[in-house]
């Protein structure tokens, strides 16, 4: 059923979000390298390897990436949901798809690309700046494997970084579509569009909720494994907690927001915020003495989603994602 109503509130409440970060790998392949091996192995043909190298002696793509998992991990996710899948496009370029940002959180969300821009912007700086020591020392540490052809200039590198947030409304459905088309036509494109944004939400429903659900088992067995006498068979850290404690902070802005205000959801999330505020600290559950108050917690997190399973999603949405 086509449900006008229920995008065009969704466009009032939530922001469509898109991250494109692109920078140069610092992995070149090598086919000379491949043919010795396949000499020196006895192999068939060069064709049947794959041999890269380190074109800067190392690897860049660490600095880069230790930016983009704290903003992804810390902000992106957390604060946002799956809108559109990614793509490619005629090229065979990935394209990014766009993330459902609930107004509530978007300017969390854009001081966090604040940060993380001006933390890629100041690797990018360091990169540039350090990039004609890197060559002399890869020409060093490379050997024969060095070639200069595999290397951009200055100018030319610079423009393979790429750090670009993109913020777009969704768009509202009208009665009145002023197009040179066809009443039927016409009706014809709105209820499609309609009908992509609807399936586009339900799965916004089912991601959230499914995700939530797998984050507190998978602690809540952890919590259960967890065995005060054997801690490296039976380890549970603290970093699954913090997801999954930020993953509730954030539901009732993505509930209000996106969801509609559900009820079961609402009801879910109070009582995790009540199991929460039993635990001290994560370190506290370690202790030999708490054996039972981590099969209390254990318990009661999986309690407290009871009501998200079994046939919830059916009743919500009348089955699983896409269909």
């Amino acid at each position: 059923m086509i449900d006008k109503k229920l995008t065009n509130t969704l466009s009032e409440n939530a922001t469509l979000v898109r991250l494109t970060a692109k920078h140069p790998s610092g992995l070149k392949r090598d086919k000379n390298i491949s043919v010795d091996i396949a000499i020196q192995k006895g192999v068939a043909h060069e064709n049947l390897l794959q041999t890269s190298k380190h074109i800067f002696g190392h690897d860049i793509n660490k600095y880069f990436r230790r930016v983009l998992n704290q903003f992804r991990n810390g902000f992106y996710y957390p604060l946002t949901v799956a809108w559109s899948d990614n793509s490619t496009d005629d090229d065979g370029y990935k394209v990014v798809g766009w993330r459902l940002c609930p107004n509530t959180n978007l300017e969390q969300l854009q001081s966090a690309v604040d940060n993380a821009k001006q933390e890629w912007n100041k690797e990018v700086k360091t990169f540039l700046s350090n990039y004609h020591d890197m060559l002399v020392g890869a020409r060093r540490n490379l050997g024969e494997a060095y070639n200069p052809m595999d290397y951009s200039s200055v100018e030319e590198i610079k423009d393979k970084f790429k750090f670009d947030f993109e913020i777009s409304l969704i768009p509202q459905f009208s009665d009145d579509i002023r197009l040179n088309l066809s009443e039927s036509l016409r009706a014809r494109i709105e209820n499609d569009a309609i009908n992509r944004a609807n399936n586009n939400i339900k799965n916004v429903f089912v991601t959230t909720v499914e995700a939530l659900v797998e984050q507190v088992e998978h602690v809540s067995e952890k919590l259960s494994e967890y065995d005060s006498r054997n801690k490296k068979a039976s380890f549970f850290n603290k970093s699954s907690f913090d997801k999954l404690r930020q993953a509730v902070d954030v539901l009732p802005n993505i509930n209000s927001d996106i969801l509609g205000d559900n009820p079961v959801i609402t009801d879910a999330h109070q009582k995790l915020v009540t199991v929460f505020a039993k635990i001290e600290s994560v370190e506290s559950l370690r202790d030999k003495g708490e054996d039972g108050k981590r099969k209390d917690i254990a318990r009661d997190l999986t309690d407290a989603i009871d009501d998200l399973k079994g046939g919830f999603l059916d009743k919500a949405f009348g089955g699983s994602k896409d269909e």
